[in-house]
């Protein structure tokens, strides 16, 4: 995700949305990593706060990343648990809903790549390029995407979705190392 971010920043907005971790040790899937680093469930938001810029930290990530709720909110609604990319057109409209990671992660992955330079090569043509799914899914392609507001965990200002209305956005939704 972060070679995409790197590789697309200056045509599209990414953020990371990080939401309840799915492999805690204290979980039904635990993971030795998450046995090795004491991450358990968060048992409250300032810990998913901490364990976010852990994992920042630990995967070198740059891309600006949210917080998810205690309420799980950003989850629940995107079904994103517990891991899925979306690619969201500056009308508001899905282009891609990825699968549910992690067998969803790398298709969708190669759907953003292939759509953000499809996007690049018609920007002399100022269409954006079609749609590369249309699986029905609940947060479906083609429709409008939900909106969030979420503090940032760089700087613990609130953003929205729709703060970036017009533009290209790339959401990943996460949960785990």
């Amino acid at each position: 995700m972060e070679q995409l971010f790197q590789q697309y920043k200056d045509i599209a907005e990414f953020r990371l949305v990080y939401i309840n971790e799915a492999h805690a040790s204290d979980s039904d899937w635990p993971v030795e990593y998450a046995k090795e680093l004491g991450i358990t469930q968060h048992e409250d938001y300032g810990q998913r706060c901490t364990v976010a810029e852990r994992l920042l930290e630990d995967k070198q990530l740059t891309i600006p990343t949210l917080i998810d709720g205690m309420d799980n909110a950003v989850n629940k609604a995107y079904q994103a648990w517990p891991d899925r990319i979306y690619v969201i057109q500056p009308n508001g409209k899905l282009a891609v809903a990825a699968d549910r990671g992690p067998r969803g992660f790398k298709p969708a992955l190669n759907q953003a790549t292939e759509w953000l330079a499809d996007y690049r090569k018609s920007q002399a043509h100022s269409s954006p390029p079609a749609a590369l799914s249309d699986e029905p899914l609940a947060i479906e392609v083609g429709l409008p995407f939900p909106d969030i507001m979420l503090p940032s965990v760089q700087n613990g200002s609130p953003m929205a979705i729709s703060d970036f209305r017009g533009k290209k956005i790339i959401l990943h939704v996460f949960a785990s190392w």
